[in-house]
């Protein structure tokens, strides 16, 4: 059979509280699932909004974290995939509000191999670098994206998170939310921090109104999310090429 197909992983953090990294997992799984990737996004924040929120399947059927905490051995990718709850072919694995149940670092690990074995793309919503899922999964995470504000408390919080990034990830990207401050702001920034700037988040309006309709981010291709969701895939797959060759 010779090399065994494997999954990019791609995760996702926050530099500080509420800045969209759920939105902006959710929206690199749907771009990856519309560039025909079989692409599963992974919910890493327990205690977060919960991604099938921002996906608007949260009343739907199928396999969620409190379901696998029991796992024992190697898990059946294909078969779990085919268990999870979708949204436009996009399989989403995440908690459950209603049931708090703590899933080991062995399992999450497992887990997370599993997907990578049968899918093309796993986006993964990490949690702060100082949980305990954020170390069970981070060393299997080929390339991290720091999505931070750009705020002055913003900015101090994504300096701390992206000391510890650097040190647990190859690549780390900086994605900087902005209000309109333009590329000099977002490069003195990337300076500041040491991170390659990787793409300017532009505030997307309706965003807000998306998600109580049910329309996933990224799913309107003009979009903001959708634009920054493209310009990260493309990324990956120009270092996959060059990784190759």
């Amino acid at each position: 059979m010779g090399h065994m197909k494997t999954a990019h992983i791609i995760g996702v953090v926050g530099g500080s509280g509420a800045v969209g990294a759920s939105a902006l997992t959710a929206a690199i799984g749907v771009r990856g699932e519309r560039a025909g990737l079989r692409t599963v996004c992974l919910d890493g924040d327990r205690l977060g909004g919960g991604l099938d929120v921002t996906l608007g399947i949260e009343q739907e059927h199928g396999v969620r974290w409190p379901d696998l905490a029991g796992a024992r051995g190697r898990i059946d990718g294909a078969e779990l995939i085919r268990a999870l709850p979708t949204v436009d072919g996009l399989a989403v694995l995440s908690f459950d509000r209603a049931r708090d149940v703590r899933v080991t670092a062995e399992v999450l690990h497992e887990v997370l191999q599993a997907l990578r074995r049968s899918a093309d793309l796993v986006v993964v919503d990490l949690p702060r670098p100082d949980h305990e899922v954020f170390c069970a999964l981070a060393p299997s995470v080929e390339t991290i994206v720091l999505l931070a504000g750009s705020g002055i408390c913003d900015l101090a919080g994504a300096s701390a998170i992206a000391a510890h990034l650097i040190r647990e990830c190859p690549a780390v990207w900086l994605c900087l939310r902005s209000h309109g401050q333009g590329g000099p702001f977002a490069e003195t920034v990337a300076l500041a921090l040491d991170l390659p700037l990787l793409a300017i988040l532009r505030e997307e309006p309706s965003l807000a109104t998306d998600v109580l309709h049910g329309i996933p981010p990224g799913a309107s291709p003009k979009g903001a999310l959708a634009a920054v969701a493209d310009a990260i895939l493309a990324q990956l797959v120009v270092d996959a090429q060059r990784d190759a060759s």
